[in-house]
């Protein structure tokens, strides 16, 4: 009997401490594939180990009253095995409240507006990410920048309402360095963020708009903006997909504005559509996205796409094999396979001949947990 009772202390006094944290969630995502590189890359640049968005976290939950909740997420990046192994760079991570009437958090998140895209890229954080073409980070400026994830945010999600669901979000400050390289403060440099999304059956869409602002300067607009809508339809395996993105005042500068310059300037768009199809534990899958001219230059337009095959070992593990290539129009066109998107590596081209292609044969794996 003694030893039955000291028995079920021990097991109470494990428990205990589980029972304490029973909302909170260890998680992660390991994403690692070898990449395989080709197209007009420097010499050399054949092969590499890739950690692709691979990330571990913590997310919990603690009910305040019937109500009102506590909800909280701290996520790292995490490579695991590539360029640089091991942990570092903060993903979502944020603080916030949760109830019948929707979510509000604050902190570290990706925007609504890149959620549009998130939601049907069919080769999100692979070689055939489609962030290639719709980030616009081509085109030699940081400022022309979408799918960002960004600090000093506030954003508010509904609820379901019978299939129909909204997010905005408010940026204090999207860039917190001045042009010394030093940390700061300007609130000049914020944004609004919002996605509005309705699904019914096998029916999907959703709608974006982001608006970035910047301190007042001599010959540039203060404010650029960019919209996003992208659908699907799935039905007996199959799956179609297709999204159309505007952007306005590219790099803070109208088309008149960026002649004058002689730089990138005014309106451009990009577009994609995809399919896929699943049978068994197999998935066979492609898309093709394209990048328009900026109005103030010629030939700075690409194309991507990509063919892919998926097949689930597990419930949380499948390996896949890929192919990606981006063309540029002739010029100076500058965008590449891999190049600011989620996956972990993307090849060297030579910058000083602008206008190069690339491409890429991938072999991955993603486990979930």
């Amino acid at each position: 009997m003694k030893k039955h009772i000291i028995a079920m202390a021990v097991s109470a006094a494990i428990a205990a401490p589980a029972a304490a944290i029973a909302d909170t969630t260890l998680y992660g995502k390991i994403h690692a594939s070898y990449d395989f590189w080709g197209g007009d890359v420097v010499d050399n640049a054949d092969y590499s180990l890739a950690s692709n968005s691979s990330r571990l976290g913590v997310k919990g939950k603690e009910a305040i009253s019937d109500d009102l909740s506590l909800v909280y997420k701290w996520e790292e990046q995490v490579d695991w095995g590539g360029e640089g192994a091991g942990i570092g760079g903060a993903r979502n991570t944020f603080v916030g409240f949760s109830g019948n009437w929707g979510t509000v958090i604050f902190g570290r998140h990706d925007t609504p507006f890149k959620g549009v895209r998130g939601k049907y890229d069919l080769f999100g954080d692979t070689i055939g990410d489609a962030r290639a073409i719709v980030r616009g980070r081509a085109l030699g400026s940081s400022t022309n920048n979408w799918d960002q994830r960004y600090d000093n945010q506030i954003a508010y999600s509904t609820p379901d309402m019978g299939g129909f669901g909204a997010t905005v979000a408010y940026i204090s400050d999207t860039d917190t360095q001045d042009l010394n390289g030093d940390d700061v403060l300007d609130n000049r440099t914020d944004a609004i963020s919002a996605n509005a999304s309705y699904e019914v059956g096998g029916f999907g869409i959703i709608a974006g708009y982001e608006q970035h602002n910047r301190a007042e300067q001599a010959n540039y607009e203060d404010e650029q903006t960019a919209y996003r809508i992208a659908a699907q339809y799935k039905m007996d395996g199959f799956k179609v997909m297709g999204l159309y993105q505007g952007v306005e005042n590219v790099n803070y500068l109208t088309e008149s504005q960026g002649v004058a310059l002689d730089e990138f300037g005014g309106d451009m768009s990009m577009w994609g559509v995809g399919a896929a199809y699943s049978f068994g534990k197999s998935t066979i899958k492609g898309h093709y996205f394209a990048a328009s001219e900026v109005d103030s230059h010629a030939d700075t337009g690409a194309d991507l796409w990509a063919i892919g095959y998926d097949y689930k070992l597990s419930k949380q593990t499948t390996v896949y094999v890929a192919y990606a290539a981006v063309s540029n129009e002739s010029g100076i066109g500058d965008y590449r396979v891999g190049y600011k998107t989620g996956h972990g590596e993307d090849a060297a081209v030579d910058t000083s001949e602008l206008g190069n292609d690339s491409n890429a044969f991938s072999l991955g794996v993603v486990h979930k947990f």
